[in-house]
């Protein structure tokens, strides 16, 4: 049957959670999971310059470690200032002694400059990772929601990739990937998007996974591929309750994560 990951991985965060603490804008009032996003965390990660991702990891690593939490799975992002950003994160990670694998949010929201530059930060990570071979830091290559990611970048994500390592992705946390696939791209669902693409596997991280159906979850368990629900960042976005029993009674492998809500894996098992 399914497995859940225990407590001491905080799969599935955001280094820069740490500098959003009790955060408020002026006029943001968002009425859906797309205002959410714009409003607020796009905002954030437009502002963050490498010293901000840098300063806020070492915040974040410090609060994993005394909640217990021993390995993180980062998916940042920081769109101000792309380069170098994952190697920053690392830097914080080697220096407090905890383990992390670590990616970029490649994202098409910002244009295509943007975007390309996010790609080779995941590319000049996984690089470095595979030239240093530390057992303590790892990379994976990571995607935003479909719903801001075109085929062209796909394409361009898998051929950086090389086939080394799993992708760590946002997948149907809204409906917002549901109605940008079936309306925009061919008519398919995001998950056979994904399997056209290649992306799916033993090795990649699906975040979220709330707006699936059953044959979607039937593909997701016959890839081998695991899932990861964030029932905090769920609920703090009003975006649904992932189907949990359903995808572990398929033997699909399960994990629990924070995307950014909180540093300790106990609160979020209370939700």
């Amino acid at each position: 049957g399914g497995v859940i990951m225990p407590a001491f991985i905080n799969a599935h965060t955001h280094i820069y959670s740490a500098l959003a603490r009790g955060l408020s804008i002026a006029g943001y009032n968002p009425t859906n999971f797309y205002e959410v996003l714009d409003g607020m965390w796009w905002k954030i990660d437009r502002s963050l310059t490498l010293e901000d991702t840098r300063r806020s990891a070492y915040t974040t690593i410090i609060d994993c470690i005394k909640t217990g939490c021993t390995t993180i799975f980062d998916h940042h992002a920081s769109f101000c200032q792309i380069e170098g950003s994952l190697f920053a994160i690392a830097e914080a990670a080697r220096a407090l002694g905890i383990r992390a694998c670590l990616c970029y949010e490649v994202s098409e929201r910002d244009g295509e400059k943007k975007c390309d530059e996010s790609i080779e930060e995941n590319k000049s990570f996984i690089d470095h990772c595979e030239r240093e071979n530390d057992p303590m830091l790892k990379a994976m290559f990571g995607g935003h929601a479909l719903f801001t990611i075109g085929d062209k970048t796909f394409e361009k994500c898998v051929k950086a990739n090389g086939g080394r390592t799993g992708f760590h992705i946002h997948v149907c946390e809204g409906m917002n990937d549901v109605w940008d696939s079936r309306q925009n791209r061919g008519g398919i669902s995001p998950i056979e998007r994904l399997l056209q693409h290649n992306l799916l596997g033993p090795d990649t991280m699906l975040g979220h996974c709330i707006h699936v159906n059953t044959a979607e979850m039937d593909i997701i368990r016959e890839t081998n591929t695991m899932v990861v629900n964030n029932p905090e960042s769920n609920m703090g976005n009003a975006i649904g309750i992932c189907p949990v029993l359903q995808l572990y009674k398929r033997g699909i492998l399960l994990g629990m994560g924070t995307d950014a809500y909180t540093n300790d894996m106990l609160e979020s098992l209370k939700v």
